[in-house]
């Protein structure tokens, strides 16, 4: 697998992560717009929930398909790979659901503030249960860098989403439940014609004693992969409990569009990255490679998070209504911690590279339980921004103690100037919103602008790029003024005659 193909993945990845996650992005001002706030941060307790539910349900299945696929396939093992794992989805999914609609009633009657739940966790168990199944497959097109089916499997899903979700709550009124049944249809749709898809090609049959080695690798993952929701949405819960569901609405609609993030750089990142590795692991170049590419990582993290930061200051009043405005700060605050995501991704890879799965879980359960002490401290006294708080320096400790014994067990030539040139940059980017959080939208939009010219003029000239990263970055950039219109496009020289001439008698 080539370095071309691996961007190849990367963009593709992108655009079919983006339909299959951003659903959320885009449903934003149907909820904020349909719901009371109060409904608003219920709906997102819920949908935190469900994401808890896909890690348990699924048993850490969806790795373990990437990671072993290629092996099963020369020995033409994959029909028990695929049906086994399945298999192990399945029985984990009812496993959680028996135990969430009956032991677990009277936590989500106190999370939730109602005492009409049985009804929403159970279509929350419903939503995991076919979400979980559905994504598990299509990580079967990752394995096989079929990236295109994953985009379109992913597209169809987020399209039936949306119009569900509208049909259901604007035309039907049916509040909360209609948000929910819009995910059920859309998921139980798109999981039968994948399942048809690759079964009618693999087969499906169930090994039990394929069961062992797949929960050796797979449940550590179940930590590592929880601890990090646990990070992330611990003090959603907290926040319901000690400040209110409307307060929750507000840090919520501020994570999610911090995520943005995670969703349009991030996860596509690893997804394209960890089969990239894993594919590449005799070639002598790959640590170098790896080097370079943790440099792009973190320098697309901090061009991503300036259009990020930009674009949400100009839409956020009309995605929301007026009572969410305090979410920009969030989304600024919180971006420290979605950056650290990156770093955590990126130095699992190392990890799972050599087989060290449980060093991942016990890094990540360490990280959990520090941040679910620090939200119960903070959260209580200081609401959203203990939130904050807690949520970053949880990120913070995974993501570098990870690195650290990552880099330790699979060493990589760190590129220290031009990665410290990439986190002054992150860091710039961070100040500089801070700075103009009260200014008008007129004087925010021209100095971001002259800020953003300066930085690029910064790294063209600091001898940040390499001549052949200069050289593909004016292909590239040659490439997309075919998309501008005429009068934008940079004029081509014109050469004299003569000299035309004299090169074709050469």
């Amino acid at each position: 697998m080539s370095l071309k193909l691996f961007g190849k993945n990367t963009v593709v990845y992108a655009i079919g992560n983006i339909g299959l996650r951003a659903v959320s992005f885009l449903l934003i001002p149907l909820y904020t717009h349909s719901l009371a706030i109060k409904d608003y941060g219920m709906l997102m307790a819920l949908l935190l929930t469900n994401e808890f539910m896909l890690i348990l349900m699924n048993c850490g299945m969806r790795p373990a398909v990437v990671r072993f696929a290629g092996e099963y396939e020369k020995d033409s093992r994959i029909s028990a790979l695929l049906g086994t794992s399945c298999f192990i989805n399945i029985l984990a999914g009812l496993a959680v659901t028996g135990l969430s609609v009956t032991l677990l009633v009277p936590v989500f009657r106190s999370i939730l503030h109602s005492e009409n739940v049985s009804l929403s966790v159970f279509l929350v168990c419903c939503i995991s249960m076919c979400q979980s199944l559905s994504i598990h497959l299509m990580d079967y097109y990752r394995a096989r860098n079929e990236s295109v089916k994953f985009m379109a499997a992913a597209l169809v899903s987020a399209g039936i989403v949306l119009v569900a979700s509208y049909i259901l709550l604007c035309v039907l009124k049916m509040d909360i439940f209609g948000a929910l049944w819009a995910r059920i249809i859309a998921y139980a749709f798109i999981l039968l014609p994948i399942a048809i898809d690759i079964f009618s090609k693999t087969g499906v049959r169930v090994s039990l004693s394929l069961i062992p080695s797949l929960m050796k690798f797979g449940l550590p993952l179940i930590f590592s992969m929880s601890s990090e929701l646990v990070i992330m949405g611990a003090g959603i819960y907290f926040l319901s409990l000690f400040a209110g569901l409307e307060a929750v609405a507000i840090y919520s609609l501020g994570q999610k569009l911090a995520t943005v993030l995670a969703i349009t750089l991030i996860l596509p990142f690893q997804m394209s990255f960890q089969p990239f590795i894993f594919a590449n692991l005799s070639n002598p170049n790959v640590k170098k490679q790896m080097a370079s590419l943790l440099t792009y990582l973190v320098l697309a993290i901090s061009a991503v998070s300036f259009g990020l930061l930009f674009t949400a200051r100009l839409l956020l009043p009309y995605i929301a209504p007026p009572e969410f405005l305090p979410a920009y700060n969030v989304i600024i605050w919180l971006l420290p911690g979605m950056a650290f995501i990156g770093i955590y991704y990126f130095a699992e890879t190392f990890l799972t590279a050599v087989r060290k799965t449980h060093i991942i879980g016990l890094i990540m359960t360490v990280g959990a339980v520090f941040s679910v002490m620090l939200n119960y401290v903070l959260t209580r006294r200081m609401n959203h921004y203990g939130t904050i708080i807690a949520t970053n320096f949880s990120y913070m400790f995974v993501g570098l103690s990870l690195f650290i014994i990552g880099n330790q067990k699979f060493p990589i030539p760190v590129e220290l100037k031009r990665l410290g040139i990439a986190v002054c940059l992150f860091i710039a980017v961070i100040i500089l919103n801070l700075t103009l959080l009260k200014t008008g939208i007129g004087t925010y939009c021209v100095i971001n602008i002259a800020a953003g010219c300066l930085m690029a003029f910064v790294l063209h000239f600091s001898g940040f790029y390499t001549e052949q990263e200069k050289l593909l970055l004016k292909t590239v950039v040659g490439k997309g003024t075919v998309f501008l219109p005429l009068f934008l496009r940079p004029a081509v020289p014109v050469r004299p005659v003569s000299i035309i001439k004299e090169d074709e008698n050469k």
